[in-house]
């Protein structure tokens, strides 16, 4: 018969665990340094961050950068630049309509979309429309110039619309014409990284 416990015995002392040390005290390292952010701010002005521009389109920019090896801001740049310059010719309409949901203007109602007229609308298209100003998208690489001529046709004195749908336009209308082939883009080495030629029209 096996012998049982006796549960007014003290305990048998239990071996201590020694805790390991800080791997940066073991190897007597520093810690990590905080990282140099001065190339960031240095570089603000030329990141842009849009909400509500149609993430499909943003998409498709990524796609075709990719494929160019080029940064996505100078393939976002390049199309909206050319759709500005079509704005400018009178080649392409910006005909902003009252939006029964907003205060402001809008370049897409519902009534002009794409689906034909006689089809009901479907809720779910429509919120789906209404949640776009939720989407965030940003570039690097663009100049001060042209993000400040976009906030002046998207105000109030202009367009009178959000800005996201502005640059949706724009884009909508510039890779139609990339698509098409009116726009090329091509990719110039710079420094080990390739870039876009500026004079991207054919």
């Amino acid at each position: 018969m096996s012998k049982r416990r006796n549960p007014f015995e003290t305990p048998e002392p239990v071996p201590s665990v020694t805790i390991p040390s800080s791997i940066y005290e073991s190897l007597r390292v520093a810690a990590p340094r905080k990282r140099n952010r001065r190339w960031e701010k240095q570089h603000q002005s030329h990141k842009a961050v849009y909400r509500g521009v149609d993430p499909k389109l943003a998409l498709k920019v990524r796609t075709i950068a990719g494929n160019l090896l080029v940064p996505e801001g100078e393939v976002a740049r390049a199309v909206i630049e050319y759709a500005l310059h079509a704005y400018e010719q009178g080649n392409l309409d910006l005909h902003p309509r009252p939006n029964p949901y907003r205060m402001r203007m809008t370049l897409f109602p519902a009534s002009d979309s794409t689906r034909s007229y006689d089809r009901p609308v479907k809720p779910a298209k429509q919120k789906q429309t209404q949640a776009l100003w939720r989407v965030i998208t940003t570039w690097r690489g663009f100049p001060h110039e042209l993000k400040k001529e976009l906030a002046t046709l998207a105000s109030d004195d202009e367009l009178n619309v959000p800005i996201g749908e502005l640059i949706t336009a724009l884009l909508r209308y510039g890779l139609k014409a990339y698509d098409s082939g009116l726009l090329n883009l091509e990719p110039v080495q710079k420094a080990g990284t390739f870039t876009l030629a500026l004079d991207g029209t054919k």
